[in-house]
């Protein structure tokens, strides 16, 4: 066997190098091997070949007076072709490529010579035959009879007769009626392992049976039989290969046995409304159930990992327990814009990225135990209002809330020693409680004035993007913006950054719209004019102005509500008269909403008492 594979490699070699074409008759060949005279079945220049019948094809075949050996079938040769009868094909044939029989029917159906060896998985699908079966002498294939619908038909298999190569399942005899196709199948007892793409395509199954003793399911195995409307498997354990089910559009329920070891996409892109995942399943593999119809979705206390995509696109989830699951990763809810709601037992350690992306979700939800959060994981969902970073939170790779409007703050539980919230944004601490990297602006948050404080050496990707800042303090302690820091940024007209050497940015994602490089001044110290001048990114300023140290135009103090330098009790009265309606000025109302929760209140008053305290 592993040498046909080397002369079928062969053969693609020779193909890539306009091996020479030509007619017998009505079938085209191609020259594969000039030196062992071999040639191969190729598809007619234009359409397809229609009324083929046995006598059609030649085991041997002349051209300029050379005779050469029919060796195989090439890749879609008979793709949608007719046959009339049973077309046996000739001795000699070696092998059967890729989509050689694509689509192909109406007729009786195939029968492979006992020189066959090598069947290419995808050589059937879509085919709309009788029969596929092969001479009884052949040492690597057989058949099995079966009568469904009261009809005789033969379907390839292994010599062993234990797994199931390519099925006919269309065309049915007189018996049924002319036109009539196979639309129920019982999977025969000594059929164990059903062999990739065996049923692929079959566009008029609606109802498979399993037997007990089945022991494996190939990838693609029923992938787009677009008439199938369950699926349900046997109780002992079975193998699953990817994509199984994939774009069996009208199957809406499963059952599933317990300990079933599920596949990637094995469901992707049904139609199941109910789906109770059984006990024993540890891990939802990549895009497993994504872009169902899920109405209602029961997870079992097995459960340890949903994979990327998981349950993707499921519009019409509204929420989920997700029991034990410790770990989240990429998309796995994303798009279940109907989800408002999810529950855990607090097992939840990791979220992937976007995660909970354009979902329904109002309230983050997120759980104590809860140890890692990557970037975007409410990424673009609109609805959600507030998030409360938990205690055991222990590292946020970046801005966890890009693109969602209604988050005027970041809360963080009390305990955390990794995170705390400072002007209504995400800050990382180090161990003396002191922030040093700018994790998150939210995109609500309604003071459009940005003051990073002293001491922050970063800001994270995407920390404000899509935030409309009017200015933006930048302190000499920041060394660098990772990755679209501030993209979308249209509104800012005056961005101060005193460090003396320039920060590093990622150039190749954006850094400031062009609006904001046109007409915002760039404030940096005096000595550094021309340093700034020449820097990847900053450069783009078209106005940059150097100060002295001194006069540095650092936005108003966080808390210093009368613009005095200082935070004192005179900032105190100022905030108790706002809340008092004795002073309503916008401005000076916009600076004591330290918190950002959109009114005044007695937390601001406390925030400045214990800014006053230190």
């Amino acid at each position: 066997m592993k040498k046909l594979l080397t002369i079928i490699a062969a053969v693609f070699i020779l193909m890539a190098a306009n091996a020479q074409e030509f007619y017998v008759g009505k079938i085209r060949y191609q020259i594969v091997d000039e030196t062992q005279k071999w040639v191969q079945i190729i598809a007619p220049e234009n359409g397809s070949y229609s009324d083929i019948v046995t006598g059609d094809l030649a085991a041997t075949v002349t051209y300029n007076n050379k005779t050469y050996t029919v060796f195989g079938i090439g890749p879609g040769a008979f793709q949608n072709a007719t046959l009339t009868g049973m077309v046996t094909l000739p001795e000699g044939l070696i092998y059967i490529d890729n989509g050689a029989f694509d689509g192909c029917g109406n007729g009786t159906g195939v029968r492979l010579p006992a020189t066959m060896q090598y069947v290419s998985e995808i050589a059937f699908v879509n085919n709309k035959l009788g029969h596929i079966t092969v001479q009884s002498s052949n040492p690597y294939f057989g058949k099995i009879a079966i009568e469904p619908q009261g009809s005789l038909i033969n379907m390839l298999t292994n010599k062993e007769g234990n797994k199931l190569i390519a099925f006919p399942g269309h065309k049915l005899l007189s018996a049924a009626g002319e036109g009539t196709y196979v639309s129920q199948v019982t999977i025969p007892d000594q059929i164990t392992e059903i062999a990739p793409y065996a049923f692929y395509g079959n566009s008029d199954l609606t109802n498979v049976t399993f037997h007990d003793g089945i022991t494996k399911i190939d990838h693609h195995a029923f992938t787009d039989c677009r008439k199938l409307t369950s699926v349900r498997l046997p109780s002992a354990g079975v193998e699953l290969g990817e994509n199984v089910w994939a774009s069996c559009v009208n199957v809406t329920s499963v059952s599933l046995p317990e300990n079933i070891k599920l596949n990637n996409h094995d469901f992707y892109c049904c139609s199941i409304e109910n789906l109770t995942v059984p006990e024993g399943v540890t891990v939802i593999p990549m895009m497993c159930f994504a872009g169902n119809e899920l109405k209602s979705l029961s997870l079992p206390e097995s459960l340890e990992r949903i994979d990327s995509c998981g349950f993707q696109n499921n519009p019409d989830l509204a929420s989920v327990d997700l029991k034990n699951v410790k770990r989240l990763e990429h998309h796995a809810f994303m798009g279940c814009t109907g989800l408002t709601r999810y529950t855990c037992s607090g097992q939840l350690e990791f979220i992937a990225s976007t995660v909970f992306c354009n979902t329904g979700l109002t309230d983050a939800m997120l759980p104590e135990g809860l140890k890692v959060m990557e970037g975007n994981v409410f990424f673009n969902t609109n609805s959600l209002q507030t998030i409360t970073i938990p205690s055991t939170v222990e590292t946020i790779e970046y801005n966890p809330i890009t693109k969602c409007p209604l988050v005027k703050r970041v809360q963080v539980a009390e305990g955390n020693t990794h995170y705390a919230e400072l002007d209504s944004c995400l800050y990382e601490i180090n161990a003396a409680g002191n922030p040093i990297r700018l994790v998150s602006v939210p995109q609500g948050r309604e003071n459009t004035v940005l003051i990073v404080p002293d001491g922050v050496t970063k800001l994270a990707r995407q920390a404000a993007r899509n935030v409309e800042l009017t200015e933006i303090y930048l302190p000499s302690s920041i060394q660098e913006l990772e990755s679209s820091a501030f993209s979308t940024i249209t509104a800012t007209t005056k961005v101060t950054c005193m460090a003396q050497n320039p920060p590093t940015v990622d150039i190749e994602s954006p850094f400031f719209s062009n609006e904001v490089f046109t007409n915002a001044t760039l404030y940096v110290p005096m000595n550094s004019v021309e340093a700034y001048q020449g820097a990847d990114g900053w450069k783009e300023f078209q106005n940059i102005v150097g100060v002295e140290t001194g006069d540095d135009p650092q936005p108003v103090v966080v808390g210093d509500l009368n613009g005095d330098g200082v935070v004192d009790v005179a900032d105190v009265n100022i905030c108790i008269n706002i809340i008092l309606e004795l002073d309503n000025d916008p401005d000076v109302k916009a600076l004591a909403d330290l918190n950002g929760d959109g009114v005044v209140d007695v937390s601001d008053v406390n925030a400045i008492i214990n800014i006053i305290l230190e």
